[in-house]
Parts: structure tokens; C-alpha cells; sequence
């Protein structure tokens, strides 16, 4: 099919070098993520004159980009919360939140607990990076039930394919 876009920016995933073209979609009017590699005889044509304008609309949004999933309006962010427990000699688990926390933020809680909290686009992006926090996670909260159950499912399946009974030894 062929389409009319406006390029605004190039996104290139640090997981898998993906690279993800964020445009305008001006029959649909909306801000979309298009991969690179599916985009074939591409067409240079007159410049937007409404070029800037969306070039500061998509530094508005950009706040609550986790991965590409983007949208024009904050109106429907989805809230993701959770806590991590860290030993005394686990300072490195804190720098690497602060590292990667992207669009989040973390607030202390005491000396050991920390707390992550970010409102995206798409809570599904986070849930990959949220899994690697696994064994020190004590809470957790997503607006997104369907995400959330999606990601106690997935613990659930693996406490039964490694013999575990809820996540104790059996």
C-alpha cells in the first residue's frame, strides 16, 4: 500500500538495531512508528510546511515513549509502578534503574526498597525490561490489567516449568 508521511525522527533499538521511522500520517492524522526495513520506493516530494510544528508536538510526547508506540495525545497513559528490594551490596541494581529508567523516575522508599514509576504509551514495550528486575520485585501496579496479567502469567508458567510452587522452592 502506499502512504503519505511526514519523516519526523529515526529510532534505532538498542536491543535488536531495529530502525523505526516516526512520521506523521497525514490522511490518518496521526503520529505513527513505521519500520525501516518493510519501506520500499519511497518518494521525496514538497516540503511540510507544518514540518516544525510537528517536530514539537513529538518532543511533547516523546516523554512517555518507552519503545516507538507513540500517540499525539497523553490523554490515555498507562501507569506502570513497581518496587525493588536491593541488599546492601546491590547499590549497582539503583545506578542501573537511574541508567535506564528512560522515561520514569525512581523515588527512594527506604534503604533498601525503590520504587519505579513511569506513564507510557504502551506498557508492553516495558514488560522485557521489567522481567530482568524479577527476583527483587515485591510490588507491582499497571493500569493496564491486561499487561499486568500477562506478566504474572508469565511468572506463573515459568515458577511451573522449573518445579516452582509460587516462586519458593517446592
Amino acid at each position: 500500500r502506499t502512504i503519505r508521511l511526514v519523516p519526523l525522527k529515526i529510532l534505532i533499538s538498542s536491543q535488536n538495531g531495529r530502525q523505526n521511522l516516526i512520521a506523521f500520517h497525514e490522511k490518518a492524522n496521526r503520529l505513527n512508528s513505521y519500520r525501516l526495513d518493510y519501506m520500499s520506493n519511497v518518494r521525496l516530494e514538497e516540503p511540510c510546511e507544518r514540518y516544525d510544528a510537528l517536530r514539537e508536538a513529538l518532543v511533547k510526547v516523546e516523554g512517555h515513549m518507552w519503545g516507538v508506540n507513540c500517540r499525539w495525545s497523553t490523554k490515555r497513559l498507562e501507569h506502570v509502578g513497581f518496587d525493588v528490594q536491593i541488599a546492601d551490596d546491590e547499590q549497582y541494581i539503583i545506578q542501573r534503574l537511574e541508567r535506564e529508567k528512560r522515561c520514569g523516575r525512581i523515588e527512594k522508599l527506604d534503604e533498601h526498597n525503590y520504587r519505579f514509576i513511569a506513564d507510557v504509551f504502551d506498557t508492553n514495550e516495558m514488560l522485557p525490561w521489567i522481567r530482568t528486575f524479577i527476583s527483587r520485585i515485591t510490588r507491582m501496579s499497571f493500569s493496564n490489567r491486561t499487561a499486568e496479567n500477562k506478566f504474572k502469567a508469565d511468572l506463573q508458567e515459568m515458577y511451573r516449568l522449573y518445579g516452582l510452587d509460587g516462586g519458593e522452592e517446592a
